[in-house]
């Protein structure tokens, strides 16, 4: 997959985690050929924003308005039009949230690597164990807890959440979306007292061999410069910087 092949298959898993939200009662699509994102009522600003635009300076406003009664983020990438995109959403109010490395990985090529000891990993529909790793590895408020497991069951079947266990403990989480030929990996996260055991490494291999079996090709995900040398050593390959802004009201 070329670097330019590579940018493509990042905005589409993007277009397509949004689009899976659009299932929420009450949501929106945002796709008019210039943009594209959702809409929804959920109080967490990852379920509803912008993955893509290719718009005028006078356009972002607009669109920013039109989303500003709810939280909401907005993805930048090479590709994201106009070219001072990021500067006009800062003047607009909302703020840096986080710089990202766009990646991706032809399947038959990952390396599994070992099985840390003692780790179960799990295919889990009801979300309670996912969600109590979830939460405190990502550092989410205790506002958030009850509402992801609530909200993903609704956004359809493209979705497979993983959940990892030591002792019997959930520890670590991963998720899925499956796409055709693509998957997207998504909330690889390891609690702070089970890290630099390979367990976010493993979690990650296990949602790439679900996807294989699924039938994709190929799986892409946004990395943080902490998960880097973790995903290339699977054989995720880097393709583009991303960078995120978000909105409160």
């Amino acid at each position: 997959m070329s670097a330019l092949d590579g940018v493509a298959a990042v905005e589409r898993i993007s277009r397509e985690c949004f689009r899976s939200f659009t299932h929420l009662p009450g949501a929106r699509l945002i796709d008019d050929g210039r943009v594209f994102g959702a809409l929804t009522d959920v109080p967490i600003n990852f379920f509803s924003g912008i993955a893509t635009s290719r718009l005028s300076e006078d356009e972002v406003p607009g669109i920013v308005e039109m989303m500003s009664a709810r939280p909401f983020r907005w993805w930048i990438s090479p590709a994201s039009r106009p070219e001072n995109l990021a500067s006009i959403l800062v003047g607009l109010g909302l703020q840096h949230t986080y710089d990202s490395t766009g990646m991706t990985i032809e399947l038959r090529a990952m390396d599994d690597g070992a099985m840390p000891d003692g780790l179960t990993i799990r295919r889990v529909t009801d979300l309670e164990d996912w969600e109590r790793a979830f939460i405190p590895g990502f550092g989410r408020p205790e506002s958030d807890r009850g509402v992801w497991r609530t909200v993903y069951p609704q956004c359809g079947d493209v979705w497979t959440h993983f959940a990892g266990y030591l002792e019997g403990e959930p520890v670590a989480t991963t998720s899925l979306l499956f796409c055709g030929d693509l998957a997207g990996v998504y909330h690889v996260v390891t609690l702070p007292s089970a890290r630099g055991r390979g367990i976010g490494r493993a979690m990650t291999v296990a949602a790439l061999h679900h996807a294989r079996e699924l039938g994709s090709t190929h799986a892409a995900l946004q990395s943080s410069k902490m998960g880097l040398g973790v995903y290339r050593s699977i054989g995720f390959i880097p393709c583009c910087d991303l960078t995120l802004y978000t909105w409160r009201p």
